[in-house]
């Protein structure tokens, strides 16, 4: 049986996907022009081949996953804040640098969420570092005892204490936002159950007006070749 909790986080799940459709939809609403000379033409001469449907393909991925990370790296980062508020009565920080803040008892937990345990170089590690030093000073006058937590979406379970906080990952980390082991699990499920499908029409558009274009200038051979001359010219005279 789920927490008594979850459907209100549900909710939150399905409003943040739509949001994430939307941006994409928006991203897409420029002309196929755009979208291709954007791109790097050598690498996609080596990853395509001579296929213009394999091309369309790999550069509307392409154009959509530049900022796909980022943006979804917020969504989780929102799906974590309203775990942890429905759960234990979390909040969003208003601090610099951190994303969470909930009270349990005489200590303060502060957390700053990552998605994945791949993030950041030394310095922006130092950043972070120096968030939760600055955190820490602001709250000893009022809160005996903060703690401070690099919470990383997911990753091999792994609780390590590192002197300046602790850094949580995957499971460990969503079962001290929620209280609750299989958070993890529903997450994954809620985020399969709302993805929009609709999302994938407008994606098969823009791959369709890019064939188009393509087309339109030559680019595109008998049986689905690319003229690589006639696309060499279109990246070094237009874009």
């Amino acid at each position: 049986m789920n927490p008594r909790w979850w459907p209100r986080v549900e909710q939150e799940i399905e409003m943040l996907l739509s949001d994430f459709s939307e941006k994409q939809r928006k991203k897409l609403d420029v002309s196929p022009e755009k979208i291709l000379l954007r791109k790097n033409p050598f690498l996609f001469r080596v990853r395509a081949g001579a296929s213009a449907t394999l091309l369309t393909q790999m550069v509307i991925d392409a154009f959509l996953s530049s900022s796909e990370e980022t943006i979804f790296g917020n969504i989780l980062e929102g799906i974590a804040v309203a775990v942890c508020a429905h759960a234990k009565g979390g909040t969003k920080s208003s601090a610099e640098g951190i994303d969470i803040e909930y009270t349990s008892g005489s200590e303060r937990t502060v957390i700053q969420v990552k998605s994945g345990p791949n993030w950041g170089n030394s310095s922006q590690k130092q950043k972070m570092n120096d968030y939760f030093s600055s955190v820490k000073r602001r709250l000893e006058f009022s809160i005996r005892n903060v703690r401070c937590i690099e919470g990383i979406c997911y990753g091999k379970s792994e609780t390590k204490h590192l002197g300046t906080h602790i850094r949580l990952k995957g499971n460990d980390f969503w079962t001290e936002i929620s209280d609750w082991e299989n958070t993890h699990y529903l997450v994954m499920e809620s985020l399969g159950t709302y993805a929009s499908n609709g999302f994938s029409g407008e994606r098969l558009n823009a791959r369709n007006l890019l064939l188009s274009y393509l087309n339109d200038n030559g680019v595109i051979l008998a049986q689905d070749k690319l003229d690589w001359s006639k696309l060499t010219e279109l990246f070094f005279e237009r874009s």
